[in-house]
């Protein structure tokens, strides 16, 4: 099994979603979550260095405790001593070696010499263990990885796929450990603006887990969510509410309708009639409501998130009382907790429901070359959640004589949660603000007058 690695030319931007997804992705994480994370006041580590057992092992180890420590420019040194060191005599896990010196040199952006020694892995691990070694699935996916992170795409599926059908002939073809190849594999797609094959990928994620566990398992429900949130990047919001819905039945089925385990679910659709209904759908609110009235004893974290969603629905409707109430509760709730740190939570304002304008590829044919553009604003939000004094400070790509007009008027309409110190809404100034947007190559210097029926088309998402 050998790839065919040729030189693509390189893009000269990146797409917002390629490097929001990509974030998550590179975790590797089966446990996808919705993504409300609460800072956490940092914990004391040990000491967790051994003895030293010769030169190799300790090469070995410190090069492992720089890179856990993302410190890659100091890993580079032991991770080079390391593979000299078995310059006459090679170590069994001389390929590892390989491996571990291309992901930093791949980390420091050294991506030709990080191709050369994940390519000498490959070649080692076959010539050793055959062309379905399983020891080649992540070798392949660290190449592919470097891949990534050089904008060389096509090569990045290449070598991931070639990592997924190792892991399909020993694992099964329907395997959930091929997971986090998928997600790195979604990047690609994105990084090549193919968005039909992205969606494939994350719905072959899901499957996967639903042919494994059965659609009502516990064990589908991170799947669920990570397809939800991929959903949501990508502005395909009725098709995510469709997964928290499920999610929302699977857990009831499990834990009753009144437990405290739904509120998660809850949260997500609260947010998302936020984002399409503008107040007008108010079930899941309501349940929201009614599960936090009957549990008293409800998590603090749990209740603090929910009621922080719950000054956000206030806001959106105009009832700044009801939403500093709301928000003064969440505070006090996260701040019950030792180890949730709610001043770095609460630090910012959070933007509730903006939507970007569509534009033309938002609407048109996915066929059609495009690039990727991005407008900055600064402005400033009061402590009832309402941004003013709207200014554009920066744009790349597009055409600029509706652009920011649109963006410029949907910024003004939307909500955010105050910042909050102390318990109290606050206003904060010189919020900054990038929206990153595509645009056909072709019609740059044109535009093609879509503001009329961009409005016209009302604010809800593209499912396109």
């Amino acid at each position: 099994m050998h790839l065919q690695h040729k030189r693509k030319a390189r893009p000269a931007t990146t797409s917002r979603l390629v490097l929001l997804f990509a974030a998550g992705s590179f975790a590797g994480s089966l446990a996808a979550q919705p993504s409300e994370t609460v800072p956490t006041r940092p914990a004391a580590t040990a000491d967790q260095d051994g003895p030293d057992h010769g030169k190799l092992p300790s090469l070995r180890r410190g090069r492992d405790i720089l890179v856990g420590a993302n410190d890659f420019d100091a890993a580079l040194t032991p991770a080079l001593a390391a593979v000299a060191e078995q310059k006459n005599v090679k170590d069994p896990g001389y390929p590892a070696d390989l491996a571990a010196l291309a992901r930093i040199q791949s980390e420091l952006r050294q991506t030709d010499k990080a191709e050369e020694n994940y390519l000498k892995a490959i070649d080692l691990v076959e010539a050793a263990e055959g062309e379905f070694s399983m020891a080649l699935v992540d070798t392949f996916r660290g190449l592919g990885r470097a891949y990534i992170k050089a904008a060389r795409y096509p090569e990045a599926i290449a070598a991931l796929e070639s990592a997924q059908h190792v892991s399909q002939r020993n694992l099964g073809l329907f395997n959930v450990e091929q997971a986090p190849l998928l997600d790195d594999i979604t990047t690609a797609y994105l990084g090549i603006g193919d968005t039909v094959e992205a969606r494939r990928m994350q719905l072959e994620r899901l499957d996967n887990a639903v042919r494994r566990f059965g659609a009502g398992d516990p064990r589908v429900i991170p799947y669920r969510y990570q397809l939800a949130d991929y959903y949501q990047r990508s502005r395909l919001t009725i098709s995510a509410r469709e997964q928290y819905e499920e999610v929302l039945k699977s857990q009831e089925a499990q834990l009753g309708a009144t437990s405290p385990g739904l509120l998660t679910p809850l949260r997500q659709l609260v947010r998302i009639d936020l984002l399409t209904a503008q107040n007008e759908e108010a079930d899941a609110h309501a349940r929201l409501v009614s599960i936090l009235e009957q549990n008293a004893d409800i998590d603090p974290v749990e209740r603090g998130l929910s009621l922080a969603t719950l000054g956000d629905w206030a806001i959106v409707a105009n009832d700044p009382a009801t939403a500093r109430d709301y928000y003064g509760q969440a505070w006090a709730a996260l701040s019950s907790k030792p180890d949730v740190d709610a001043t770095t939570f609460f630090a910012k304002p959070a933007m509730i429901d903006f939507i970007a304008p569509l534009n033309a590829v938002d609407r048109g044919a996915r066929s059609k070359p495009y690039s990727w553009g991005q407008i900055t604003f600064d402005f400033d939000v009061s402590a009832d959640g309402r941004p003013f004094n709207v200014a554009t400070v920066g744009r790349q790509g597009g055409q600029p004589s509706t652009l920011e007009t649109r963006y410029t008027r949907r910024l003004r309409e939307a909500h955010f949660r105050p910042r909050i110190v102390a318990g109290e809404p606050v206003a904060t100034d010189k919020v900054q603000f990038t929206h990153y947007f595509r645009f056909y190559v072709t019609d740059k210097d044109k535009d093609d007058d879509e503001s009329e029926n961009d409005e016209a088309a009302g604010k809800g998402p593209n499912e396109g």
